[in-house]
Parts: C-alpha cells; structure tokens; sequence
C-alpha cells in the first residue's frame, strides 16, 4: 500500500515539476516569442513608415516643387515690380519737382502778363491783334490773300471832319473787292476790378463806351480803298465780358448808332464762315466759269477740227481724182501704142539685170484694159 501510495506521490511530483518545468518553459517560450514579433513589429513599421515617408515626400515633392517654383517666379516679378515702382516713384518725385518749378514759372509769367496787360495799353492792343490773327489763321484764311493786318489809309475824322490816318487791325478781303474791318479793344484791367468787385460794373461799361467812341470817331466806315458794309466789328476777346455787356441795351445801343457790332470769340468765328463759305462760294463760281471757258474753247475748237477734216478729206479727193487720172494716162494704150508699164517690163526682155518687178495688178489692169 505504502509503495502504491510511493508510486502516486512521485507520479503527483513529476506531473507537478513536469506542469511546472511546462510552464517555465512556455513562459520563456512566449517572452522570446513576444520579443521576437515586437521586433518583427517594430522592424515592420519601422519599414512601413519609412516607405510611407518616402511615398509622402515624394508626393510632397511633386506637389510643392511646381509651387515653389510659382513662388520663385512671384517673388522675382514681386522684385522686380518694386524695383521699378521705386524708380517710378523716383522719376515721378522728379517730374513733380519740374512741375512744381515750371509751375512757379507759369504763375509768374501770368503774374507779368496781367500786370502787362492792365498798365501797358500797348501790350494790351499788341495781345488783342495777337489773339485775332491766331483765330484767322487757324480759320483757314491767309494772310495777305484773305486778309490784311495794320493796313493804314486816310478817313475823315468824325470829330474834327479831319482827314486822318488810320490803321485797322484788320482788313478782310471779301469777293467781289468787298472788305470786312475788324478792330481788338481790350478792356481787361476794368473788366477784373469788376470781376474782384461786382459793384464795379458801372465802370466796366464805362470803359467799354469809351472804345465804341473812340472807335466811331475813327470813322473806319468811309476808310479810303476800301468798299466795306455799314458796320464794323468791334472784338473782345474775353467772352463773358461781351455776353455781359449783350445784357445792357444801352451799350448794345450806342454801338448799334455808330453801326459796331460787338463780337467775342465765339460770334467772330461764325462770322468767319460765313467769310469762309463766301470765299468757298466765289471760288465755285470761279470755278464754273472756268469750266464754261474751256468748254466754249474746246467746241469751238472742234468746229474748227471738224472743218479742217472736211477740207483735208476735199484735198484728198481731189489728190485721189489726180492719182486716177496718172494711172489711167499710164495705162491709156491701144493695139499700136503699148502703155507706159508694159513698155517698162519690156526691158527686162531687153537684158537689164534687176530682181525687182513692177506689181502685178498694174501688169494686170494692163491686160485687162488691152
């Protein structure tokens, strides 16, 4: 029993140092396992995500090179453009400055010309004529052909029924050696005080009456050489200041009495179309009579051509009759007398040497009248 029971306790023992060696061994068994598939593991991802890494740089590359190079070219075209914004801003910075100088100028040359033009009556007539010769020059019309300036004749004075020297500032020369006087007044040193001071327009007007007499006494209506209408033109060149003076009938008036018209620019330049379109008309009519001229010229000369035709055609008839008449006197023969042809191809029988020959028709027209 005791050996049975031996025998069971070793059978116990070895199954427990078996189960418990089983166990030891396992255990290491899975701890190598575990360090080996962690290893694997690690050595896999660390594959994978070194695969991924590349796959991701490699995308990263072909996606961002083209936008690197796009951010190249827009830093370089930004540079670029700053570059010649400054040098853009440094040639505007020097523009201004010559236009802050040049302007400076220009205020001081005004500054001079309106001072000029309100103390020196000179200047201010000399501006005047200077003006309306630009506006007739740019009209198309020609000095010395369409107009004359400073043309100087005599008129009677209206003040002293003197005879006078006077000189417009201009002569139109109209068709037909009709002309059209035009004379500058400037009036601008009133015409500013009124501008700077309403409550000077009295004398603005005053001043202005003052040139429609003095121009009326002049009397350039019975100008010497000169065949003109009953009026004269008498211009501003400022506009405003005539529309303003059309506002008072008693200026308009007293110029109408002393039969001056008042223009500005505006008003000047219709008149000098309706120059034009005289001039345009008379170089028409010119122009048809011309026509008329050599039309009347050339039938006439064809008449004459017509009858020199009839009388050459006469001449040849007649030369045409006198040509007959040779003809037949050569060939008129009978059977004694031979004519003058056959007689002459006779002498080719008599040996004469020549390879010419008289022409058939004739030696023909010989035989038929034989």
């Amino acid at each position: 029993m005791e050996k049975y029971i031996i025998y069971i306790a070793c059978f116990i023992l070895g199954a427990g140092l078996s189960g418990l060696i089983s166990l030891i061994l396992s255990t290491k068994l899975k701890s190598a396992i575990s360090r080996d598939f962690a290893k694997i593991a690690n050595d896999t991802i660390k594959s994978e995500q070194e695969d991924l890494r590349k796959q991701n740089r490699e995308a990263l590359e072909e996606k961002i090179l083209p936008l690197t190079k796009e951010l190249t070219n827009f830093r370089d075209k930004v540079d670029k453009y700053s570059i010649l914004e400054t040098e853009n801003t440094v040639k505007i910075i020097e523009q201004l400055a010559v236009l802050e100088k040049n302007n400076k100028s220009i205020e001081q040359e005004a500054k001079n010309l309106v001072e000029a033009l309100t103390k020196n009556q000179n200047i201010k007539g000399a501006y005047g004529e200077e003006i309306l010769d630009t506006i007739l020059q740019n009209s198309g019309l020609q000095e010395g052909i369409h107009y004359l300036k400073q043309y100087s004749t005599t008129s009677e004075h209206t003040k002293d029924e003197e005879i006078h020297k006077i000189r417009p500032d201009i002569i139109i020369n109209l068709p037909n050696n009709r002309h059209l006087i035009i004379d500058s007044k400037v009036t601008l040193s009133s015409y500013l005080e009124y501008i700077k001071d309403n409550s000077k327009l009295k004398e603005f007007k005053s001043e202005v009456k003052k040139r429609i007499n003095d121009l009326a006494a002049k009397n350039y209506n019975n100008a010497k050489e000169t065949s003109q209408p009953d009026f004269i033109l008498m211009y501003m060149p400022i506009d405003s200041s005539v529309s303003l003076l059309y506002e008072d009938a008693d200026i308009i008036n007293t110029a109408y009495k002393s039969n001056i018209i008042i223009t500005g620019t505006a008003s000047l330049l219709v008149a000098i179309r309706l120059v034009n379109q005289l001039f345009a008309q008379q170089k028409q009519n010119d122009n048809i009579k011309q026509i008329i001229n050599a039309g009347t010229n050339l039938y006439e000369t064809f008449v004459q051509l017509c009858n020199e035709l009839i009388l050459i055609q006469n001449d040849f008839d007649v030369l045409s009759k006198q040509f007959t008449t040779t003809i037949n006197r050569f060939q008129r023969t009978n059977k004694n007398r031979p004519s003058l042809f056959s007689q002459v191809e006779e002498l080719k029988n008599l040996g004469i040497n020549t390879t010419k020959e008289i022409p058939q028709e004739l030696l023909e027209e010989i035989k038929i009248n034989d």
